[in-house]
């Protein structure tokens, strides 16, 4: 045995016992490893059985899994998921999820379950994928702004607030999203009299971060002289569509008068009666109707619809965030001339 292992005091006993030591380390490391990918396979697995897929419509639990399925099924889940299907597709999700066994492979999968479950308007499950996908990967920023959404849905605005922390660490640029979440809970606030609402709509005006259109709907909803006296000329085009459906008797005249845009957008409405002098908004759609006025007839309306500035949708009604991609201050609002229709007008406060 002395011939076989060098003495203690040889320097070869030093470099044996080196290479032992690496290679407990190395072992040890490996063991725990697996033992670690083990317990967070294990772990989402019973966290996932809390959505019984039984409850959906695609029945694949008896297909065959191979790894080359991934990227087609995924595809067919977004495709069902962007036609409304949400059913099926949350079905194919928690297919995959169930066969992928690296966790890592996983989290794109669990975001695009995440994101159908808020689009389909389960908003605790959405929750709970997305806190399932941050206890593994704190830093995915789409994740952190996909719960911000969630609680704002949920009018949780302190839990809203509070996925910016980590997202301003991430160096996310948040100002205007925290505006947003502010004035959502300003708004919300069932602690304010409607006179401190309005103090504190007042101040927001002069910070850019807070969407102006957001700012005089509220007011106009609150306090009517305030909001008149807060219309900015060079924004007018940005709230043309509540002006318009305002009734008559919300009107304030002497504010009016002294606008030439608010004339013309009055006149076109019908409010108002012909002036002298035919005032102009630069608005092509109330412009065109004042000049069909002047000929006799009177049975042009205006029809509203708004766009999306990020994804280029349109929607029939107005939106604080895209009910396609959830950007905010992305509204672009567009004026169509349409036949005029007896019927009950009804205002957009």
């Amino acid at each position: 045995m002395d011939n076989i292992l060098p003495a203690y005091n040889d320097p070869l006993f030093s470099i044996l016992v080196i290479i032992i030591l690496i290679l407990i380390v190395a072992i040890s490391s490996f063991v725990m490893g697996s033992l670690k990918e083990k317990k967070k396979h294990n772990t989402l697995n019973d966290f996932l059985k809390e959505f019984n897929r039984k409850e959906h419509l695609l029945e694949i639990e008896e297909m065959p899994f191979e790894p080359t399925l991934i990227k087609p099924l995924s595809l067919l889940a977004e495709a069902f998921s962007n036609q409304g299907e949400y059913q099926k597709s949350i079905n194919l999700y928690l297919y995959l999820i169930e066969h992928i066994n690296d966790f890592s492979d996983k989290e794109k999968i669990l975001e695009q379950l995440g994101s159908t479950y808020l689009k389909a308007g389960f908003l605790k499950r959405a929750e709970s994928i997305f806190l399932q996908i941050l206890h593994k990967y704190p830093r995915n920023i789409k994740t952190l702004y996909n719960l911000g959404v969630v609680y704002e849905l949920l009018h949780e605005h302190d839990k809203a607030l509070n996925t910016l922390i980590p997202l301003n660490i991430l160096e996310e640029d948040t100002s205007s999203l925290e505006a947003h979440i502010k004035l959502n809970k300003l708004l919300d606030n069932k602690q304010l009299s409607n006179e401190e609402k309005v103090q504190k709509l007042k101040a927001l005006l002069e910070n850019e971060h807070y969407a102006y259109r957001r700012v005089i709907q509220a007011l106009f909803t609150l306090d009517l002289e305030v909001a008149w006296n807060s219309i900015q000329p060079n924004k007018i085009d940005s709230i043309v569509d509540i002006l318009w459906f305002l009734p008559s008797s919300n009107l304030n005249l002497d504010i009016i008068s002294s606008s030439e845009t608010l004339l013309a957008i009055y006149l076109a409405k019908g409010y108002i009666k012909a002036q002298e002098r035919t005032p102009k908004s630069n608005i092509f759609a109330i412009d065109t109707i004042i000049s069909v006025k002047q000929t006799g007839s009177d049975n042009i309306d205006l029809v509203f619809n708004y766009g999306c500035r990020k994804c280029k949708q349109h929607f029939p009604i107005s939106f604080t965030r895209c009910p396609k991609c959830y950007a905010i201050d992305s509204i672009q609002i567009k004026e169509t001339l349409a036949e005029k229709k007896e019927q009950t007008g009804y205002s957009l406060l």
